[in-house]
């Protein structure tokens, strides 16, 4: 009878036991993967760099993009590395969670389709210098930043030069026109833009409708600019890819490009 008793109360015992690891578990799991992207994240920044003494053979992103992803001039290039900390990257994961991971494995081509770009294919399955667990811990450090930004709340860009001038560091545009807008091998010169339009002689690219972007230009910059950051391709291309990126409301707001353009608009020479 002790015995019967002895049991019963082990398969009792036994069964809340379950009940509880069951109830629990998601927590646990939670938990688990909490602790792991701490871990990627802290890996991540090693990675990043910039090369310290402990740890000097890393991939040192921060050469270009800052010690701590605020962006920056790469090498002497004239071409401007993006923010990682800007909206842009938290509008594109919405469209791709896979983008940060892309853009680090295959590099900046996946961006632009511009094949120059300086940011290289990182993965070593195509020939780059990084493992698959270091291009994670980097994409967990990347979209750690995406995620603490798209905390913030979303505020109106004030119109003034100095706004813009923020947009066009934060937006990635100095990575084609150069950090200091004298242009690069892709794209021309903006140094002048406030007295006379970009036309087809200086892209890579003749412009279908070259004579209706100066047209515009000449009837409203403001509205011309707009057309073009917007979609360059469908507005004076007949929808072929002129090396322009196109910027939709999704990539940069509507009060973000009003300061941008009034930045543009100010540089005369």
């Amino acid at each position: 009878m002790r015995a019967k008793t002895l049991g019963v109360f082990l398969i009792t015992l036994f069964a809340l036991f379950t009940a509880f690891y069951w109830i629990t578990d998601e927590n646990r799991r939670d938990t688990a993967y909490e602790n792991l992207q701490e871990e990627l994240i802290e890996y991540g920044m090693i990675v990043f760099g910039p090369p310290s003494n402990e740890y000097p053979a890393v991939a040192n992103c921060a050469q270009c993009h800052g010690a701590n992803g605020e962006g920056g001039q790469v090498g002497d290039s004239g071409r401007q590395a993006p923010n990682l900390h800007g909206r842009q990257i938290v509008d594109k994961l919405k469209v791709n969670p896979e983008y940060v991971n892309l853009v680090i494995r295959f590099g900046g081509v996946v961006v632009s389709g511009d094949v120059t770009s300086p940011m290289p294919a990182w993965s070593d399955e195509v020939g780059g210098s990084l493992t698959k667990e270091q291009v994670d811990a980097v994409t967990a450090l990347v979209e750690s930043w995406a995620a603490e930004t798209a905390e913030q709340p979303v505020e109106d860009i004030p119109d003034t030069v100095e706004a813009g001038q923020q947009v066009y560091s934060s937006s990635g545009c100095g990575g084609c026109h150069g950090a200091d807008l004298a242009g690069t091998d892709i794209a021309p010169s903006l140094l002048n833009i406030g007295n006379q339009p970009v036309t087809g002689a200086d892209l890579p690219t003749p412009l279908s409708a070259e004579d209706q972007l100066v047209a515009d230009y000449e009837a409203d910059p403001r509205a011309m600019l707009e057309k073009w950051i917007r979609d360059s391709a469908t507005n004076y291309n007949d929808g072929t890819a002129t090396g322009m990126q196109p910027f939709p409301e999704g990539t940069i707001s509507e009060s973000a490009l009003r300061a941008l353009i009034t930045f543009l608009l100010d540089q005369k020479q």
